[in-house]
């Protein structure tokens, strides 16, 4: 009795052990660089669809339609090309590396361009306001004289 358990203990175990079946390589799989771009626009397009899904909708934007469009590709060529990338870890994995870097740059690019903007904005906001110290108006609208401070020292 114990041989017949330890038997289809061992049995099980190669059973289970079986090599997967992977997709084989589709006629009109898309190129790794192309899938990059693919997944890089759906990534940013999936945000702004999450951020202001009703605005996108009103005005029947959809996401996935307007990427297979622009890549010339349809839904079943990109749903076998992902199919295939993900069963081939490694290739799957250098494309989302390069999708993530890709993300990270626009996104420091993004955050200079912004900062530069609000430096400028500052800059032109604190001249303005030096502007508007420099000459005080007096209570009747006309600029009052400058005085020079050797003009407020007491003389002895």
């Amino acid at each position: 009795m114990k041989k017949l358990v330890v038997f289809i203990l061992v049995f099980s175990l190669f059973v289970s052990c079986k090599k997967e079946n992977r997709p084989e390589k589709p006629q009109n799989l898309i190129p790794k660089d192309k899938m990059v771009n693919i997944i890089l626009d759906m990534s940013i397009l999936t945000a702004a669809k999450g951020v202001n899904r009703v605005a996108l909708e009103d005005k029947g934007i959809m996401p996935e339609d307007f990427v297979y469009k622009k890549y010339g590709i349809d839904s079943l060529q990109f749903a076998a090309s992902n199919n295939y990338y993900a069963h081939h870890i490694q290739e799957y994995e250098d494309i989302y590396l390069i999708v993530n870097d890709s993300l990270k740059a626009m996104k420091d690019r993004l955050k200079t361009e912004q900062d530069e903007v609000f430096e400028a904005k500052r800059k032109k906001d604190s001249i303005a306001k030096a502007e508007k110290m420099k000459t005080p108006k007096s209570s009747e609208g006309k600029v009052a004289p400058k005085v020079h401070a050797d003009s407020l020292k007491q003389k002895k």
